[in-house]
């Protein structure tokens, strides 16, 4: 039976198991399963490999909610999806989900990618980054899954395969993404914000000031299924009361993306892993913010706030206010905001590399897939460069970098 939260039969049409067994064995080896049929086969087993890894190593983006609620809300081609089950001595140890790479080559060349839908920043493997080596190799001895290449859309860098992890024969191309931006709340508040500049926390203190002077504020923190389902609400309003709204690009707009952040609440709020932060002013709710907890670490996916109150600064002042209460949270140790947004510098966060990989499998199609990409890298380098000025010689590193064995 599923446990609450799971997506059952019920909620998905033809859901029988679709098993595309890649292993002698299902002791050891590689599993692969396609679609909701196979998602629901395998979801019971992949939440308890997610829910007992020690904490440093918990993650929502590893977890089969996350997958679960795409695959429910946004994914327009279920029977695409392939999900790479690992075992070791009939023990799931990981799971890699992916989908059928779009690109020119696809049919001679085809390739697959983890999972990476709207509002869907970073992939994870779950099981663990150390899952990887065994991940990779079980990939290459199978013969159901055709694959001259495996995209890693958004990985950080320290969660993705190392270059010692390919096999051999195998090249790896990292281009980097974009970062992830952190902040250490292991310790108290002075120490989380030990780098942020005095003059910033001090007009922080006095937009606080000018705040309470305008009515009571107030910070409201929904983390219970049915305070979520209220909150949902106020910060779907909140996201899409400035400029996403005008320009049509809010979550509320959007069917689909409102049936992923309620998947989200739903699942993960049953769990107690999902929290909605509010700023009130007199009752009304002037800046939101959505989030997932997983492990010691709080997720900020998403945030919002009410232009009209731009004079207080009050995304800040929430930010303020979350970074306090991560701080005096002995189960948190650190605040991600996932993205590095344009107004996270005045936080000082540490940041983390967000890369795009392509590993490329051995064999005639990963050999000649990795030059025709090497070709397309080297000619967007010329075609870049000025006559005066080439690449070679620019000084500036390189932003594409192969690795192979």
């Amino acid at each position: 039976m599923l446990r609450a939260g799971a997506l059952s039969p019920m909620q998905f049409p033809h859901t029988m198991p679709t098993p595309l067994n890649a292993s002698s064995s299902t002791r050891n080896g590689l599993e692969i399963l396609q679609g909701r049929s196979g998602f629901a086969q395998l979801a019971p087993e992949w939440r308890r490999l997610v829910e007992t890894q020690t904490p440093a190593q918990a993650s929502p983006f590893q977890h089969p909610d996350w997958i679960g609620a795409w695959l429910e809300s946004i994914c327009t081609e279920p029977d695409g999806l392939r999900l790479l089950a690992l075992r070791h001595h009939g023990e799931l140890v990981a799971v890699l989900p992916l989908v059928p790479h779009a690109c020119p080559l696809a049919r001679l060349l085809p390739q697959w990618t983890m999972i990476q839908g709207p509002h869907m920043v970073l992939a994870e493997l779950a099981g663990g980054p150390s899952r990887w080596p065994a991940m990779l190799q079980a990939l290459l001895r199978q013969r159901t899954l055709r694959c001259s290449a495996l995209q890693l859309p958004a990985v950080i860098h320290e969660l993705a395969p190392a270059a010692e992890a390919l096999p051999a024969g195998s090249t790896m191309r990292r281009v980097l993404r974009s970062e992830s931006a952190w902040l250490d709340c292991s310790g108290d508040t002075e120490q989380a914000l030990a780098r942020v500049q005095r003059s910033f926390r001090q007009n922080l203190r006095r937009l606080g000031r000018r705040a309470d002077s305008q009515g009571q504020v107030a910070l409201e923190v929904a983390d219970t299924p049915a305070a979520l389902e209220e909150a949902l609400t106020h910060f779907l309003d909140i996201e899409a009361s400035g400029w996403k709204g005008r320009c049509g690009s809010a979550i509320r707009d959007d069917a689909r993306l409102v049936g992923f952040y309620r998947a989200l609440v739903r699942d993960f709020g049953a769990r107690g892993q999902c929290r909605i932060h509010r700023l009130t002013l007199d009752g009304r709710t002037v800046a939101a913010q959505f989030a997932l907890r997983g492990g010691r670490q709080l997720n900020l996916l998403k945030i919002g706030y009410d232009e009209a109150f731009s004079a207080i600064a009050h995304g800040h002042l929430l930010m303020m206010r979350i970074i306090e209460r991560s701080c005096a949270d002995p189960d948190l140790d650190r605040l991600s905001l996932v993205t590095h947004p344009s107004w996270a510098h005045l936080w000082k966060p540490q940041l983390a590399e967000v890369d795009h990989l392509t590993l490329t499998m051995p064999g005639w199609d990963g050999r000649l897939l990795g030059r025709l990409m090497q070709w397309r890298d080297q000619r967007r380098a010329r075609t870049a460069a000025t006559p005066d000025e080439p690449a070679a010689s620019s000084g500036l590193p390189t932003r594409t970098q192969f690795d192979g064995t």
